[in-house]
């Protein structure tokens, strides 16, 4: 079990359930232990000590925190308004709608709590048609009805 070098600690202690003997990879390092024996030992030597069967008193990999990435503010505000799009498509309700088929601003602004303008909008319900056209889920779309020929 080969751990990467740069999430182990430079030292850590092991122990030995057997008298054991523990060389590094280069042959540079060496740790002798009795049977019972607890050794504060190199990382050089760790892959080396497992392998050997040595018990390590604690994990060998360092928790780091995780790496919080935070969206700029165009990207929250992009994706905020492609959601909002979507969900006033669906609802389907032409009060959300100008007349030239666009979403109001006071809807849009209903459902995101950040600043945006009509060209956001316009360009969000742009992509949001294009992805409702693309799934297939596109409730603002109604077959012509179907007439039959009166006898």
């Amino acid at each position: 079990m080969e751990l990467p070098v740069d999430d182990r600690p430079l030292m850590a202690k092991f122990t030995a359930t057997l008298p054991t003997r523990v060389v590094s990879d280069c042959g540079s390092m060496c740790a002798i232990f009795e049977a019972g024996e607890t050794l504060s030992i190199n990382r050089k030597l760790f892959t080396a000590a497992i392998a050997a069967g040595l018990v390590p008193e604690e994990p060998l990999i360092v928790q780091t925190p995780p790496v919080v990435v935070q969206k700029s503010q165009e990207e929250v505000v992009v994706d905020g308004l492609l959601e909002a799009c979507k969900l006033l498509i669906a609802k389907g309700d032409p009060g959300d709608f100008t007349m030239t088929g666009f979403p109001r601003a006071a809807s849009v602004k209903k459902l995101v709590d950040f600043h945006f303008t009509t060209k956001d909008i316009e360009r969000a319900f742009g992509e949001a048609m294009h992805e409702v056209e693309r799934d297939g889920n596109d409730s603002t779309e109604h077959s012509e009805p179907v007439s039959s020929a009166a006898e």
